[in-house]
């Protein structure tokens, strides 16, 4: 990676890791029953994960599917969030009449979810594959484990989309451990030498 993409995978990494970082806030508080201001939540995604989108895309000349799947991954979350921040209230504050409108629009919302986190696996799967086979000791095993992740994030959310399954807590699961292990392996892509 020339200078300017180190940068790029530098941000992405930042802005990866902040991404988790509000998923875990958002399902910590809900799951414990405190209360989560999801506007804050959602809009600080938003803007994470246009972050990430530009940042992905910018890695594409170097690492195509890598680049490629972390700006998928950004710009199918910045719509899932969007959709999150700026149509579930009025929905779903809109009475009977809206139910049906409100229901196909959360549905939405879940397939860019699943899509997006289909697409991080298979960011994760390429880097980790990438650091498996040309780096060693430390990088390697976190290569293999970045692998691992983003293959499982790409079955379990791959299944996800389709409907009726019941898969959305291990399906964004996977998908965010695979996003976790892809920003620690990213700026490592960037030194692996695959001339051999």
């Amino acid at each position: 990676m020339n200078p300017s993409q180190l940068i790029a995978a530098r941000v992405a990494v930042i802005a990866l890791i902040a991404t988790v970082a509000t998923q875990l806030v958002y399902i910590g508080l809900s799951s414990m029953g405190g209360t989560v201001n999801r506007d804050i939540i959602w809009a600080v995604e938003v803007l994470l994960f246009a972050v990430v989108a530009v940042a992905g895309f910018a890695l594409i000349s170097t690492r195509p599917i890598m680049g490629s799947a972390i700006g998928t991954f950004g710009v199918l979350n910045t719509m899932q969030a969007g959709i999150g921040l700026v149509m579930f209230g009025p929905l779903f504050e809109g009475g009977e009449a809206l139910a049906p409108v409100a229901g196909a629009v959360l549905a939405l919302a879940f397939l860019l979810y699943f899509a997006a986190k289909l697409a991080i696996g298979l960011g994760a799967l390429t880097a980790g594959l990438l650091l498996y086979r040309h780096t060693g000791g430390g990088v390697r095993i976190l290569g293999l484990l970045t692998a691992i992740a983003g293959g499982i994030a790409v079955v379990l959310n791959g299944l996800a989309i389709f409907p009726q399954t019941d898969l959305t807590y291990p399906a964004g699961g996977a998908g965010t451990v695979a996003t976790l292990l892809l920003a620690l392996a990213l700026v490592p892509t960037g030194r692996a030498d695959t001339r051999h």
